[in-house]
C-alpha cells in the first residue's frame, strides 16, 4: 500500500518536473528527468524592459489607490484613471515583446494536416498577415491619437493623444516582428 502511493508521488513530481510528460496511465514510464534536453529561457527584448518598468509602475499607482482609499480614508483622484491607462499600455507592450519571441496564441489546425514543407510557408504567411494587421491597427491608433490629441484625460494632466500614440508604436513592433518571423520562415531559418 506505501509502496503504491510512492510510486504515485513519484509520478506526480516527474510530471511535475518534465513539462510534457504523460501519466503512466498515458504512455511513457520513465521517471527520469534530462536537464540536457530543458529550453532556455527566453531573451529579453526592449519591449520587455519596457513592459517591466510599466507594470512597477502600475504595481506602485495601484498600493497608493488602496494605501490612500483603506488606510487614510481619502481617495486620491486620479490613481484610478491612471491605473486603467497603465493597464492598456502593459497589455500592448506586453503583447509586442511576446511576438518577438512568437508566443502569441494562433490556430494550429491546418500546421497538423499540411505536409512539413508547407508548414514552414504556412507560419510564414501567418506572420504576415498577423503583420499586416497589426500594422493596420497601429494606423488606426496613430489616427485617434492624432483627433483627441487637444483632450486631456479626466483626473490627469495628460492628452489622450499620448496613449493612442504608445498604442500605435506598441502595434507597429509587433507588426515588424512579425514581419520578421515570416522572413525567417520563408527562407528556413526559423526559431526553434
Amino acid at each position: 500500500m506505501q509502496g503504491d502511493k510512492d510510486t504515485r508521488q513519484g509520478e506526480v513530481t516527474a510530471m511535475s518536473v518534465e513539462p510534457g510528460r504523460e501519466s503512466a496511465a498515458g504512455g511513457e514510464s520513465g521517471l527520469s528527468h534530462n536537464t540536457a534536453t530543458a529550453t532556455p529561457p527566453p531573451k529579453w527584448v526592449f519591449e520587455d524592459h519596457v513592459a517591466l518598468g510599466v507594470m512597477i509602475l502600475l504595481g506602485s499607482v495601484v498600493f497608493a489607490q488602496f494605501l490612500s482609499r483603506y488606510v487614510f480614508n481619502h481617495s486620491i483622484g486620479w490613481t484610478e484613471e491612471g491605473a486603467r491607462m497603465l493597464l492598456v499600455l502593459l497589455v500592448f507592450i506586453g503583447a509586442a515583446g511576446a511576438a518577438s519571441r512568437g508566443t502569441h496564441i494562433n490556430v494550429e489546425i491546418l500546421e497538423l494536416i499540411v505536409p512539413a514543407k508547407a508548414k514552414r510557408w504556412l507560419r510564414g504567411f501567418n506572420n504576415l498577415l498577423s503583420a499586416g494587421f497589426f500594422g493596420y491597427v497601429a494606423w488606426l491608433a496613430w489616427q485617434v491619437g492624432q483627433r483627441v490629441w487637444n483632450s486631456s484625460m479626466s483626473t490627469l494632466p495628460i492628452s489622450k493623444g499620448w496613449l493612442y500614440t504608445v498604442i500605435a508604436v506598441a502595434c507597429a513592433a509587433m507588426a515588424l516582428r512579425m514581419a520578421r518571423q515570416a522572413i525567417a520562415c520563408w527562407r528556413g531559418k526559423e526559431e526553434k
